[in-house]
């Protein structure tokens, strides 16, 4: 079979600035043709032309999410770009198949080589990505009931409150927030806290679906405990969209 010497990049990014963006960046490359896709109109469906046909697709993280989970045609092809740097959010994304994950503010090079790797099936991160996935890999996991008191000092509960919620010792309170503090190597509380926003690792902001028992392609050290519901601007929590919702793109380009 014969490849196309052009890399065929269909951008289905959220923010039409950035799809602008990237559409004039790549059109100017001679080994990338771009076709961009505007967001509310409507999909052929996940085996249409404008999927199968691309060698790349680009995408925020929710639309990502949902096109990863509603197209199999595509699965490992969507490149991932977002400022959404939460360690919990970019394993989700590669354990359900994304094939590339870039923050926003990458240099264009750094672009240019994701889109040929994963092109040729290969794995495109960022360096901040990397080191993510790499901090994330060597931490320990929290316990199903260490995630549900770190849940609720980030409420500013007190032991004794978190005691009466959870309907256990004070004592017991105290070891689990010691373990807490130790696999997180926070100093104090407020710090456990500051480091689980960061890391998203109770998983407040995310707005995809949350990945299924024995899915994971990395490991089972990436299974999240608790609900999982990140948005694009980490540390917001935001209403769930529906995870079944498809992109709802029109080529705006010629076709392939």
């Amino acid at each position: 079979m014969t490849h196309s010497p052009r890399t065929r990049v269909l951008i289905a990014h959220g923010d039409p600035l950035i799809t602008a963006g990237l559409a004039i960046t790549l059109q100017r490359q001679r080994d990338f043709k771009a076709y961009v896709c505007k967001p509310g109109a409507a999909l052929s469906g996940p085996t249409g032309s404008d999927l199968t046909s691309a060698d790349v697709v680009v995408a925020d993280y929710d639309s990502g999410m949902r096109l990863i989970m509603s197209a199999a045609a595509v699965r490992h092809r969507v490149m991932i770009l977002t400022h959404n740097d939460g360690e919990a959010s970019i394993c989700r994304a590669l354990e359900q198949g994304a094939r590339g994950y870039l923050l926003l503010g990458c240099s264009l090079q750094d672009l240019f080589d994701g889109l040929r790797a994963v092109r040729v099936g290969g794995i495109a991160l960022g360096p901040l990505v990397a080191s993510r996935v790499a901090e994330w890999m060597k931490q320990r996991a929290l316990t199903p009931r260490e995630a549900d008191i770190l849940r609720q000092m980030m409420l500013g509960h007190s032991n004794k409150r978190i005691a009466l919620e959870l309907n256990v010792a004070v004592g017991t309170v105290k070891t689990h927030v010691k373990s807490i503090l130790d696999k997180l190597n926070a100093a104090s509380r407020t710090h456990a806290i500051a480091i689980a926003h960061r890391r998203g690792i109770l998983g407040e902001e995310y707005e995809g679906p949350q990945p299924s028992v024995g899915e994971s392609q990395l490991t089972g050290r990436l299974r999240l405990h608790g609900p999982a519901r990140n948005s694009e601007k980490t540390g917001k929590s935001r209403r769930p969209v529906d995870p079944t919702a498809a992109i709802q793109p029109i080529c705006v380009a010629s076709t392939f």
